[in-house]
């Protein structure tokens, strides 16, 4: 009788240590997944954005006619070389929203220069530098999975 009693408790065990494994490995891989999601999708917006810019800066007169204009348009085209720096060599999520931030700011900046120059603004996006940290600005992680960039029309807030 203790034998048996012995035996039930030891196979339960097992099979309570079965599944827990199972659900850490499950788990492991969920996260795994969604870090490199969230990775991925932060490239394709940090490249975005800088092609964005890029293209941008491309398209404005080399002569800006007011030197507030070509202060601003400098300001752009220093950005826009930051942000194709951190983008050539980034390999964290942090670092490829390091290079969209840059690049916003110079589109920022470029329609500043447009505004000055008495032209219609461009496309934007929100002024990245001192906003909210990334867990205090979302309450749920489902908010994460927005997709974001010019492409989509959905301008950051």
């Amino acid at each position: 009788m203790e034998t048996a009693i012995m035996v039930a408790l030891v196979s339960f065990g097992a099979v309570v240590a079965v599944v827990v494994l199972a659900a850490m490995v499950l788990g492991l891989r969920s996260y795994i997944d969604t870090r490199r999601r969230r990775k991925d999708r932060a490239k394709s917006d940090a490249e975005a954005w800088t092609a964005l810019l890029s293209s941008q800066v491309d398209i404005l007169p080399a002569t800006a006619g007011k030197e507030e204009a070509k202060s601003a348009v400098d300001r752009a085209k220093r950005l826009l070389a930051e942000a194709q720096r951190v983008l050539s060599t980034a390999k964290k999520t942090s670092q490829f929203e390091k290079a969209r931030a840059y690049a916003l700011a110079g589109l920022k900046y470029l329609n500043q220069a447009r505004t000055i120059l008495g032209k219609t603004p461009g496309p934007a996006g929100s002024m990245p530098f001192n906003a909210r940290k990334r867990s205090e600005r979302h309450e749920t992680a489902d908010q994460d999975d927005v997709p974001t960039g010019p492409a989509t029309g959905i301008h950051f807030s």
